[in-house]
């Protein structure tokens, strides 16, 4: 009888054992499954003391990715956030992503138990995820996902006692910010936030960068966006919707009735686009720039002409002691009685000077760098200009400006269009202009389609000079609404929107 009860405990482990190395999902740990959504002992299971907050804590073998959501959440019913949830890294295969949970009251043993399927069994990203819960008592892991080529949703993979499920479900219930994403996803054609990345978060766009433009893209998520610079020599970006950087399959411009974007120029250069798209230069362009070097003024202050100054502050003696003004001398007498005349020249009598007489406006200022630029905006059909917009002193110079250009109809041809600076509605053009052309070979940002194109003077479009943050392209026209919560967002991403980018030493 006792040999019989030991070889069904030999069995029963044997089994476990098995179970435990090749069906590991079978077998729970701690107190996942102990403990009901009633349980009076679930508010008394810790944290785990091992994995925590510090990234330095993580399971070995494993990177913490702290772009993505990570802190505690409440999967396993427990009524409290004990559980500490993130995205983790494979180090032997970076492409090996998935998101855990270090349960509560499972110290020492596995912190990866717990998780979704892997980014190697095509698991959805999204850098806008989120915990939430479903109305089960339990936290799942949720995020914005496309779901078909213009939709964007809250979906999410619930919360199971064993892992995350892989069948997704949708949120009928996001936290507030999620739902004012969801409003800025609504009808986008391109989202370029360049926060910490240069990702397309609309998943249109195939992204080229030249002259090493770059952006600080490692963990964490910054609560300063980074944004992106522009040197203004060689750095700009050519984009696209296919492989060949060209527009017309994903992304019309025909339907292009928004543009959004924070701008901050370092210096004005001549006629710097901040976005252009075409075949070329003066082909089916559609472009956002300025005008030459911006709007120099030459004086800021009330100037005083010479005529008018006080003889107590004038330098020229009164009659008749010293040298007075002179008589007007024609070119030609002057020329035979200086040395001016090399060819024929004699001494008949003495040289005659013109005293230097003093300046008409003493008191102006000297000519300085512009302060501020005319926003100019073009569209093109084949090689004819359709439409020039121009907003005079639009752009400051060093300082961000959120500028929103979009529709306020449905019109296919000529709608009307809205320019905004900060919020504020500042230009109205009636029966306006839509890009014709669908497929465009030349797409650019921070860079002019006339950059290889000199004018009679050689003074070719340059290169933008500056950051650019949270750029965006809508097939639906921005509503009020809709453009205040962008400004509002914009602002609190970059959390100062006086800061400079330029990575200048202070005093600069």
């Amino acid at each position: 009888m006792i040999l019989q009860i030991l070889w069904i405990g030999v069995c029963l482990l044997l089994i476990v054992a098995i179970l435990e190395i090749w069906y590991p999902q079978v077998i729970q740990e701690g107190f996942e499954t102990a403990l009901g959504s009633d349980s009076f002992w679930s508010q008394y299971v810790p944290r785990r003391g091992d994995i925590s907050t510090d990234p330095d804590t993580e399971e070995a073998g494993y990177y913490r990715d702290t772009r993505y959501f990570s802190g505690y959440a409440d999967v396993q019913r427990l009524g409290q956030d004990q559980d500490f949830c993130r995205m983790l890294t494979s180090k032997s295969n970076p492409k090996d992503m998935f998101f855990a949970c270090a349960l509560g009251g499972t110290d020492g043993l596995s912190s990866t138990r717990y998780r979704t399927k892997s980014t190697l069994q095509d698991l959805p990203m999204s850098r806008d995820d989120y915990m939430n819960d479903l109305g089960d008592g339990r936290d799942s892991y949720c995020r914005i996902l496309k779901v078909d080529q213009y939709t964007f949703q809250a979906r999410c993979n619930p919360a199971q006692d064993d892992k995350f499920r892989d069948k997704m479900t949708g949120d009928a219930n996001p936290p507030k910010y999620i739902e004012e994403l969801l409003q800025m996803y609504d009808g986008i054609l391109f989202w370029l936030r360049f926060r910490d990345d240069m990702v397309d978060y609309a998943k249109n766009l195939v992204i080229n960068r030249s002259g090493n433009i770059t952006i600080d893209e490692a963990p964490p998520r910054p609560e300063e966006a980074r944004t992106l610079v522009f040197n203004g020599v060689d750095q700009f970006l050519r984009i696209g919707d296919n492989n060949d950087l060209e527009f017309g399959n994903t992304v019309d411009v025909r339907y292009m009735r928004a543009i959004s974007v924070w701008v901050y120029f370092d210096e004005f250069t001549n006629n710097a686009h901040i976005l252009d798209f075409g075949n070329g230069a003066g082909k089916d362009n559609v472009f956002l720039g300025i005008i030459g070097r911006g709007n120099d003024v030459a004086e800021t202050k009330p100037s005083t002409l010479g005529i008018c100054h006080d003889d107590m502050n004038s330098v020229l003696p009164a009659l008749p002691s010293g040298a007075q003004p002179v008589q007007v001398v024609t070119p030609q007498v002057l020329m035979e009685t200086t040395p001016a005349n090399v060819n024929d020249y004699t001494c008949p009598k003495q040289e005659i000077y013109g005293r230097i007489m003093p300046t008409i406006q003493p008191k102006a200022e000297p000519a300085h760098e512009a302060k501020t630029a005319t926003l100019v905006y073009e569209i093109w059909d084949s090689q004819q200009r359709k439409i020039r917009i121009q907003v005079s002193d639009f752009f400051p110079l060093r300082k961000w400006t959120h500028l929103v250009i979009t529709t306020t109809d449905r019109d296919p041809v000529r709608p009307n269009l809205n320019f905004y600076r900060d919020g504020e509605l500042v230009y109205e053009e009636a029966s306006a202009w839509l890009p014709q052309n669908s497929f465009l070979t030349h797409n650019y940002i921070g860079r002019s389609n006339w950059a290889t194109v000199t004018d009679p003077y050689g003074n070719p479009d340059e290169l933008f000079k500056g950051a650019m943050f949270d750029l965006r392209a809508y097939q639906t026209p921005m509503t009020k609404k809709k453009i205040d919560l962008t400004y509002k967002w914009g602002k609190k991403m970059m959390g100062n929107p006086n800061h400079d980018p330029m990575d200048r030493p202070l005093g600069l």
